[in-house]
């Protein structure tokens, strides 16, 4: 990083986690902690009606240091107060990104924002524009905790990578928590093995596909919409979040297809996939739930599904979640008079 900031960084995307860490890497390198109270503001989107208070705070001079600290987060709620946003109220900020103060940094953050953005677009001839959003396979996110543990000093194992990204999911956020919830429990400078893993995280990702197929096998559609919320409310959303989740699914279904094939019983299902007993009674007993047609119906339909988030459908494609809940409601039978494709 030179010892020189940029004027105006604008740093978006869904990774609240990683987006932190880097305006906390921002403001240890603008501000000067014996003068910071003096020099650093902070303004939030939904609470100003315009943006004339953020440039006066960027058109102040530094008191004793080289530079002043002005944070702007979710500048596109600017004005939301009083209603619908007004696209105009931000003429002014994008004239400032266009010729900002010398010694002012100016910090714009949101999760709101995307590329087209007239704000990314003013920033990237000024400043430097960062995006933070979810890794969207399993190899790269293995790759990312492993450059991560590095970087905190913590002796991952590479089976240990693999285990978290197996229990946690590709959101960088929980990743990290994760990371540090093991490297913890394995104590300073101990290697931390997927034994660690186990013995600390849960498998949060099966515990939660189990949820939504346990409530799509009972027709219970309304926990089922609710659970698949949950689930892109707590990760990154989008792509990142349905590419996995139908893999899981899938593989949920055709546990449920084995339990089915072995004659719904608990002792052959251990047999014929190497379950624990624990695990093969939680198969038969939401197996028990599906019928036999209905739940060759429900894969069918996830295979289609499957196509669409991989480009067989424009809508599917741009919106994974809604394309999620049309299967729910398809393999919970309450679209009735919908034809199936």
């Amino acid at each position: 990083m030179s010892d020189a900031p940029r004027p105006v960084y604008v740093l978006y995307g869904s990774e609240h986690g990683p987006l932190r860490a880097r305006l906390d890497a921002i403001r240890a390198q603008v501000l000067e902690p014996q003068f910071a109270a003096f020099n650093h503001e902070r303004f939030v989107g939904n609470e100003l009606e315009g943006v004339g208070k953020v440039l006066e705070a960027c058109a102040q001079v530094p008191l004793m240091a080289r530079f002043r600290l002005v944070e702007l987060d979710e500048p596109e709620a600017i004005g939301k107060g009083r209603g619908a946003a007004n696209p105009k109220l931000l003429d002014p900020l994008l004239e400032y990104i266009a010729a900002p103060s010398p010694t002012t940094v100016l910090v714009v953050t949101s999760s709101g924002l995307d590329g087209r953005s007239r704000i990314v677009t003013a920033a990237k001839k000024s400043g430097a524009v960062e995006k933070f959003e979810g890794l969207r396979r399993n190899d790269e996110a293995v790759a990312w905790v492993a450059a991560q543990a590095r970087a905190r000093d913590i002796a991952l194992a590479g089976d240990a990578a693999a285990a978290l990204v197996e229990r946690v999911g590709t959101s960088q956020s929980q990743l990290l928590v994760a990371l540090e919830q093991v490297a913890t429990y394995a104590g300073a400078g101990a290697r931390v093995d997927a034994a660690a893993v186990a013995a600390v995280i849960s498998d949060a990702r099966e515990a939660v596909v189990f949820d939504l197929t346990d409530a799509v096998g009972a027709g219970r559609h309304e926990r089922a919409l609710a659970v698949l919320g949950r689930i892109f409310a707590q990760g990154q959303g989008g792509m990142a979040e349905a590419a996995p989740l139908v893999g899981m699914l899938a593989r949920q279904l055709r546990l449920l297809m084995l339990a089915h094939g072995v004659g719904l019983r608990q002792p052959a299902l251990e047999a014929a996939s190497g379950m624990t007993s624990f695990v093969a009674r939680k198969i038969v007993d939401q197996a028990r739930q599906f019928s036999l047609p209905r739940l060759r119906a429900a894969f069918a339909a996830l295979v289609r599904l499957d196509g669409d988030l991989k480009g067989g459908s424009l809508v599917g494609a741009r919106e994974p979640q809604l394309a999620l809940q049309r299967w729910i409601l398809d393999a919970c039978g309450v679209l009735p008079d919908v034809a199936r494709r």
